[in-house]
Parts: structure tokens; C-alpha cells; sequence
């Protein structure tokens, strides 16, 4: 199983989820002419989109011009995508589906976007679990057990806006963000893993990091002193990432079972 990011920031989020025998994206906000050199060559079994705003679905309608897939999401958010109608595969949370040999179950989060999902996905061939979490502001209500690698949002550092003076643009934005309809501050995120943590986990990959942040690495360097067993992976705010990390099967990494 491989992850390649080819983008991850509030300018589009695009990843790609493949073992040998089917391909994912996770989100297509982007479009096809600024990624298709490295899409052409792959044949996408299904698009997942979390939710409709254009950082994650404005790749969405090019791709359906150039690719022949299906796009995945809740029917409200699908009713806001342009792409043409017997390409849409309308999800609900909680029920589990399969697309090639990845088995996913979505699952309902809080962000400003109508009823938006993230996905919980297992890998056929290897037994292994990736967690996707982005775009939300609140999830202590769910925990997660047995993920081998987390795909998870960590947007900002709620000690940024906590300063005494902010400007008018920096107080409204820090409303949102810091609202449950919003984002994961790396406070939250951290939360969120060590609810969930455990020695199966393997990778702990960081995206959707914010371009006010510019420091990624501080983040990568955080949560990697929290969680010294794993490996902690930030990507780096932009497009043309074109980050592959490789996601091994459990019986490669035997020193976490």
C-alpha cells in the first residue's frame, strides 16, 4: 500500500491510496491539468471527497472530463459537485463499502459544509488500516483502535490566536477555526491520537497543515516527541508535493506487534 500526496493545503488536497490492485483518491481539489502527468498513468477506481468546498473537490469536474471513475460522498455533498450524474456513488455514514480491494466506512464529522464524512479504509491485501481525518473541528466523540497509519488533519496552533492582539481578519478567522465547525489545531490533533494510538500504529502523517504556519516541521517535531514509537511525517503546505510514502504491510514491521 502507497500514499502519494500531491497536494495538501487549504490551495487543494489531493491524495493518492493504491495497493496493486486498486486506486483512491482521497479528495481531488486540484485540477487535472496540474496533476494529470501523474494521474494519467493510473487508472482511478474512486474518488472519496469529504465535502464540498474547493480545496477537495475543485479537481473534481476536470478529472471526470479526462478519467473515467466514480466519485464517492454523502448525496448532499455529491448534489454540489459538477460531475456528471451516473459517475456519483452517494455514501452514508456508518455503512461500510467496498471499492476494489479496499473496504471503507465514512464517518459523520463537524465542519462548515453540509454534511460532510470522513473514512476509515482497509487494506484487503495486507489487513492494514489508514485513517482519513480532515476538515473538522470536533471528533472526541469518536476513537479509533487497531489504525496502522493516520492521514490527519493538524490545520494550526491555537496558541497563535490566544496572543493579546489580533487584527479584525485574524479574530474572525480565528473564530472559525477555532469553532467546532472548523479545524484541527495540533492541540486537537494530539488529542485525537492518544485516544487512538496504539502499538499497531505505525505512521503518523500530518496534512492540511495551514500556509500561515509556515514551520511544518515544528509540527512534524511536536507530535514526534509525544508519540517516539512511530513515525511522524508532516507534509509540506502546497501543491506539486508529489510525496510518496510507502504504507508496509504488518508483517514488515514487526518490531510494533
Amino acid at each position: 500500500m502507497i500514499l502519494t500526496s500531491l497536494s495538501s493545503s487549504s490551495q487543494g488536497n489531493i491524495h493518492i491510496l493504491e495497493n496493486e490492485d486498486t486506486v483512491l483518491l482521497l479528495d481531488c481539489g486540484i485540477k487535472f491539468n496540474r496533476v494529470g502527468s501523474i494521474l494519467n498513468s493510473k487508472y482511478i477506481n474512486g474518488v472519496l471527497i469529504t465535502h464540498e468546498h474547493g480545496d477537495h473537490v475543485g479537481g473534481c469536474e476536470s478529472l471526470s472530463l479526462n478519467k473515467n471513475t466514480y466519485f464517492y460522498g454523502t448525496k448532499e455533498t455529491l448534489d454540489r459537485v459538477n460531475v456528471p450524474d451516473f459517475m456519483k456513488k452517494a455514501v452514508e455514514p456508518f455503512k461500510t463499502f467496498r471499492i476494489g480491494t479496499f473496504k471503507i466506512v465514512p464517518f459523520e464529522v463537524k465542519h462548515d459544509a453540509v454534511r460532510p464524512v470522513n473514512y476509515l479504509i482497509k487494506d484487503d491485501i495486507s489487513g492494514a488500516q489508514l485513517l482519513y481525518i480532515t476538515d473538522t473541528g470536533y471528533i472526541d466523540n469518536l476513537i479509533f483502535k487497531d489504525i496502522d497509519y493516520f492521514l490527519i488533519e493538524c490545520n494550526f496552533d491555537e496558541e497563535w490566536y490566544q496572543k493579546e492582539e489580533l487584527t479584525r481578519t485574524e479574530e474572525i478567522k480565528s473564530k472559525r477555526l477555532l469553532s467546532m465547525n472548523g479545524h484541527l489545531s495540533i492541540q486537537k490533533t494530539i488529542r485525537v491520537l492518544t485516544n487512538s494510538v496504539n502499538h499497531n500504529t505505525k505512521k503518523i502523517i500530518l496534512c492540511h497543515i495551514s500556509s500561515g504556519f509556515e514551520d511544518y516541521l515544528e509540527f512534524q517535531n511536536r507530535i514526534q516527541e509525544l508519540f517516539p514509537k512511530q513515525e511522524v511525517i508532516a507534509l509540506q503546505q502546497g501543491i506539486f508535493l508529489d510525496r510518496t510514502i510507502k504504507l508496509f504491510k504488518k508483517k514488515d514491521v514487526m518490531e510494533f506487534e
